[in-house]
């Protein structure tokens, strides 16, 4: 049971990966657009929660709890990043980076992964160590940022999170179909 959950587990890292790496080749401004409204919803969610709990708490620990400031910054943040979501994207080329982070950290979970199987003397742990690198790798070039033309990052942006996503679906099955070999 447990194998299946790592299994599953990897399975749905690359589900994601592949469906955002998707969405950035049909829609890339409109899928970040998307993610940053999500964003601005949530700060003014949680900034409204601070504000409340702020006029909930006694007096005397209000002033010293900052749920009044961080309320109102969150709905300040918030209400900016829904309004001026387009302007965002058209002005701060950075926001590609928030790609590049994801595609780094899912490839550190990999790594992880590779760790664990060569620690616990797992076969075909080789193969999870490429689609390791693999991410590692093209998350650096992305946040390296070497192309002039926003288009052409989006669109490597995308297909470096697909190609990363079939590296790990190869790499689960493989492992998977050791595993099977193994015991019979």
């Amino acid at each position: 049971m447990e194998k299946f959950k790592n299994s599953l587990g990897k399975l749905t890292v690359a589900a994601g990966e592949a469906a955002v790496g998707v969405v950035l080749l049909v829609n890339p401004e409109g899928f970040t657009k998307l993610i940053l409204i999500a964003a601005g919803i949530l700060l003014c969610i949680l900034g409204a929660l601070s504000c409340v709990t702020y006029f909930r708490m006694e007096p005397a620990e209000a002033a010293l709890s900052q749920e009044l400031v961080r309320g109102l910054v969150g709905l300040v943040a918030g209400v900016l990043l829904i309004y001026k979501a387009d302007w965002i994207i058209h002005h701060l080329m950075p926001v590609t980076i928030i790609y590049g982070i994801a595609a780094l950290f899912t490839g550190i979970v990999k790594l992880q992964w590779t760790v664990d199987m060569a620690r616990l003397h797992q076969g075909m742990w080789q193969s999870s160590a490429i689609a390791s690198a693999l991410s590692i790798i093209l998350a650096v070039v992305i946040l390296s940022d070497p192309f002039s033309a926003r288009r052409t990052l989006w669109i490597f942006t995308g297909v470096t999170l697909i190609v990363t996503a079939v590296a790990t679906v190869l790499s689960a099955f493989l492992n998977t179909r050791k595993k099977h070999q193994d015991i019979s």
